[in-house]
């Protein structure tokens, strides 16, 4: 769960909002031929859902709760027992700048994905765009250069393996932090990964929508059209925030029908007790998104979703890394909190 900007209450400016239109001209197709079975499961999945039938990696080795998990077995017992919780189920693992060599990195991780998992396909998320404070930001044409770089080098580490990508969580939230010229970037940027990650045989890729509390769902449905969603498998909710899961499947499926139909997933990474909301909505947006306190683990990966267009539930956000040091003690951003983590797990109603 990394530090976001929360700009639900932000009104985007009439220069974001004149670029996004110019941009109608460069989005991508109504629809794309996507593999029907890309993982080739057995029995193949039911029209529409990739996912189902699929075995997921689960980091037994090195994943963050199960370090945990065996650190406490003789100190902490019953915090171990509730550190399984988390260790037990698929952990997204997290590519981004702070990546060094993400080639070589990626391809170990696969490599070691299928030695230990034989036949389970592991869950990628890249998180390489930058997020900064508001402003007009943009991307540099040096910026630009680097993340295509960047994206290429994933590409081919990932390569024929099998792999779920879940593409810049919050590349779309944020766009009201952007200059016009900024916004044109971010959204070619996207277009351009998504491009080169659809091309991978065996991945199933899903860009990142925000949430139902930040944006409306006619314009996160407009951005994603801009963003290239058409040529991917779909998009994802809820990955920075805390919504509750029926609300996040009511908004999918509105935002689902206004993309041709698109599948989506949604993050119940921490959302078992729902949002925090602050005591002023117009000041601090619609939920507190940096560590709040008092929240659960939510629902367990699960295809089973209820909804012919919601393909799973899953943990996208990696309950118990710190959002940053928004309150005095807490972690720096991205950091792994064994505390935090275990009042997720106790909280968790399951």
């Amino acid at each position: 769960m990394a530090s976001r900007i929360d700009i639900s209450g932000l009104r985007v400016c009439l220069g974001v909002l004149a670029a996004v239109l110019v941009l109608a001209a460069c989005a991508a197709p109504a629809s794309a031929t996507l593999a029907p079975d890309p993982f080739g499961t057995v029995p193949a999945p039911p029209r529409g859902n990739p996912l189902v039938g699929a075995r997921w990696f689960v980091d037994r080795e090195w994943g963050l709760a199960a370090r945990q998990e065996r650190a406490w077995s003789g100190s902490h017992p019953d915090w171990a027992r509730a550190m399984e919780k988390i260790a037990a189920q698929p952990e997204a693992k997290r590519f981004g700048g702070f990546t060094a060599n993400v080639g070589a990195t990626v391809h170990a991780f696969m490599v070691r994905a299928a030695e230990q998992g034989p036949g389970t396909v592991p869950i990628l998320v890249i998180y390489r765009l930058k997020h900064v404070s508001c402003g007009g930001y943009g991307d540099s044409y040096g910026e630009r250069l680097a993340y295509r770089r960047w994206i290429d080098a994933f590409a081919r580490a990932v390569g024929s393996r099998r792999s779920v990508i879940f593409l810049e969580p919050d590349a779309l939230i944020t766009v009201g932090c952007l200059s016009g010229v900024g916004l044109r970037t971010r959204l070619g940027e996207l277009r351009y990964a998504g491009a080169k990650l659809a091309a991978l045989p065996h991945s199933v890729v899903y860009l990142d929508a925000g949430a139902a509390d930040a944006l409306s769902a006619n314009y996160a449905a407009h951005l994603l059209r801009m963003a290239g969603v058409a040529r991917l498998n779909g998009f994802f909710l809820n990955a920075t925030h805390f919504d509750w899961t029926g609300n996040e499947l009511r908004y999918g499926n509105r935002v689902s029908r206004l993309v041709g139909f698109k599948h989506f997933v949604i993050s119940t990474a921490a959302n078992g007790n729902g949002p925090l909301h602050p005591r002023s909505r117009v000041r601090f947006g619609n939920e507190v998104l940096c560590n709040p306190p008092g929240r659960a683990l939510g629902t367990p990966p699960t295809t089973t979703t209820g909804s012919p267009l919601a393909d799973a539930y899953m943990w996208i956000g990696n309950p118990g890394r710190s959002s940053g040091p928004c309150h005095p003690g807490d972690p720096p951003n991205g950091t792994w909190w064994p505390s935090y983590a275990l009042g997720l797990a106790l909280r968790a109603h399951f």
